[in-house]
């Protein structure tokens, strides 16, 4: 868990794909400059997209997929490999165990998806360069959506994959990846009243940053075979994609809140500028923790998950209203809330109230006849978990619920989604 990640919620209370060659010209680029491509159709939603298996993939013209994924503490990924044995544990899920762990039940290395990663870290900022594996999300025993991504464009493509990652913990879209064409950040009157009006150079900080470490990453074959060592210059690369995986931050912050639909699409019409890409495919991450219901949690109750939530999907709706004709299309939102784990978060509820009322009861700030009201009022029995809780807590769950739990069954299935969503916009 990142320091300021870990802040943030306690003050709240607590890219991949086919070219489909045959339909469409793809140019293969040499240098720093990506391609572009134009279809007509504009994909806006979130509704389940089809399984890699049903996408048919063309590979006459096979340059290097390019995708960048970018975001804050949940794109870095907090799920620990330990945690994969419970996706064989649901009948729903447990034919995934086959795709992401070799005969000898270790965790696959892919053959032909390959990573650059900058993140932040307590001695500041590194770069990870490799094959997509565990060990590109917290540290390197966890993993982020890029693995269950990496994994299903790798099985789905014939031509080598590129992720290009850039993820770093407790980051808002209002200021540290404000992208430029919002103009100047307005500070809040809180902001004011407090001090906390942040630094000019702050402001936009983590999107340059990101656009740096792309631009490196492409910048001539031999910053590309940094990363992919058999990379072809005379194939070229593609820049197919992009998907971006954040929220938290701007969802705390009311001020943020206010001004994301708008800070998002100006993010996507500025990153399309960036790299000369009208019409790349772009996938919003939708904010999934609490589920597609936020509400109707016991816990939390004061965080405005629904409304944040609703400012992410108005995003992808308005986008093609207010922006430049040649910008328009290719915008969708993917959900992460129908993978997050609900009981699990019922279990992680359990222990965190009846921890603190043990506290509470410890430092004579409340009675043991009261902390037991409270046990009984929440439905937490004697306040123990039971043996059952206690096995599925230590199989299924590896950091806290604004982490989606570090479940790797939910980040799998969501690294997944993605891939599979980009794969259907990547064949039009």
């Amino acid at each position: 868990m990142k320091g300021s990640e870990m802040r943030i919620a306690a003050a709240c209370l607590l890219v991949i794909a086919a070219g489909c060659q045959s339909r469409q010209k793809v140019t293969r680029r040499r240098g720093p400059t990506v391609d572009t491509r134009k279809t007509d159709a504009v994909a806006k939603t979130s509704a389940k997209v089809p399984d890699t298996k049903d996408v048919t993939i063309d590979a006459k013209v096979q340059p290097l997929k390019v995708y960048i994924l970018a975001g804050q503490s949940n794109m870095q990924g907090s799920a620990h490999k330990r945690t994969f044995a419970a996706i064989g544990d649901d009948p729903k899920t447990a034919a995934l165990l086959s795709d992401i762990l070799d005969k000898n039940g270790a965790p696959i290395i892919c053959d032909n998806a390959w990573i650059a990663y900058l993140t932040g870290g307590r001695g500041g900022d590194k770069v990870l360069r490799g094959k997509v594996k565990v060990g590109y999300g917290f540290d390197g025993e966890r993993i982020g959506p890029e693995y269950g991504f990496g994994i299903y464009m790798d099985k789905a493509l014939d031509e080598p994959v590129l992720i290009i990652k850039t993820a770093w913990g407790g980051k808002s879209l209002g200021v540290d990846f404000r992208p430029p064409s919002a103009g100047p950040y307005e500070p809040s009157a809180r902001e004011k009243e407090r001090g906390q009006v942040p630094a000019r150079e702050k402001v936009g900080h983590y999107y340059r940053e990101m656009i740096r470490f792309v631009r490196a990453t492409l910048k001539d074959a031999e910053s590309i075979r940094k990363v992919v060592p058999g990379y072809d210059a005379e194939r070229g690369y593609e820049l197919a994609g992009f998907v971006w995986f954040q929220g938290w931050n701007d969802m705390c912050n009311r001020h943020h809140t206010e001004q994301y639909t708008e800070n998002m699409i100006h993010f996507i019409s500025d990153v399309r500028k960036e790299f000369d890409a009208p019409t790349m495919p772009f996938i919003v991450g939708i904010l999934g923790v609490y589920g597609t219901d936020p509400d109707s949690r016991k816990f939390d109750k004061g965080l405005p998950v629904t409304a944040f939530r609703k400012t992410q999907f108005a995003a992808v709706e308005q986008y093609d209203r207010k922006v430049e004709a040649r910008y328009r299309g290719n915008v969708i939102a993917v959900d992460s809330g129908p993978y997050y784990e609900l009981e699990l978060s019922d279990i992680y509820w359990k222990r965190r109230q009846t921890g603190h009322w043990k506290r509470c009861v410890k430092q004579g700030k409340m009675t043991s006849e009261k902390a037991k009201e409270e046990y009984a009022r929440y439905g937490f029995g004697d306040g123990e978990l039971t043996a059952e809780e206690q096995s599925t807590w230590d199989r299924c769950a590896s950091n806290a619920e604004y982490h989606y739990l570090g479940s790797g069954k939910t980040f799998v299935r969501f690294g997944k989604a993605l891939a599979e969503a980009m794969l259907k916009m990547n064949s039009r």
